[in-house]
């Protein structure tokens, strides 16, 4: 009876993949992060660098280098994510309560940071460095543009959750602006 019960367990478990392999985890995590790139040809390009990891594992020959460059680096943030990928990295940072069931993440991203550097697009729209390391975008659909003159150190900023996937910048001593970012780089 016993060798019955554990025979379709041990067939179940030697034909299951890998799935908490490490490698595989760099791998896809290297392909989420290429998610942010719109033109089709890079982003293949860029999916087949993240797989690099697993070509040196399996002693294949290495991807093209331009390809591994264009993957982002660990701790930068897909500009796009799918639902799939939104939903999962919600789930994941959930810390539970029933506030947190009822408004989300009330926890700030940035609290009186100072900007290192800022610059403009075309459109107007701003990309900040804080002084953490972190690097954020104003979403392009964004009306508020910013009129900065100062220094990048004269400015402080406070970012917390927004709608969707997007995040709420408030500059200190900007009276009613908000801009609406999407983080480029997370902290080192």
């Amino acid at each position: 009876m016993r060798r019955l019960f554990f025979l379709p367990v041990m067939i179940a478990l030697a034909s299951s993949p890998a799935l908490s392999e490490p490698t595989r985890e760099e791998v896809m995590a290297g392909a989420e992060r290429c998610d942010g790139i719109a033109d089709n040809r890079v982003w293949l390009d860029c999916f087949y660098g993240s797989a690099q990891p697993m070509r040196s594992l399996l002693n294949l020959p290495p991807a093209n280098p331009a390809q591994v460059r264009l993957v982002p680096p660990r701790g930068a943030e897909p500009l796009y994510q799918s639902r799939h990928t939104a939903s999962a990295r919600a789930a994941k940072e959930e810390t539970g309560g029933f506030w947190s069931a009822v408004v989300g993440n009330t926890r700030p991203e940035a609290s009186n940071i100072a900007l290192t550097k800022y610059e403009f697009d075309r459109s107007g729209a701003v990309t900040v460095s804080l002084a953490d390391g972190q690097v954020w975008r104003q979403i392009s659909s964004d009306l508020t543009r910013a009129r900065w003159k100062a220094p990048a150190g004269n400015y402080r900023v406070d970012i917390s959750a927004g709608l969707g996937d997007t995040f709420d910048m408030r500059v200190r001593g900007e009276k009613g602006a908000i801009y609406r970012m999407r983080r480029v780089t997370a902290r080192p």
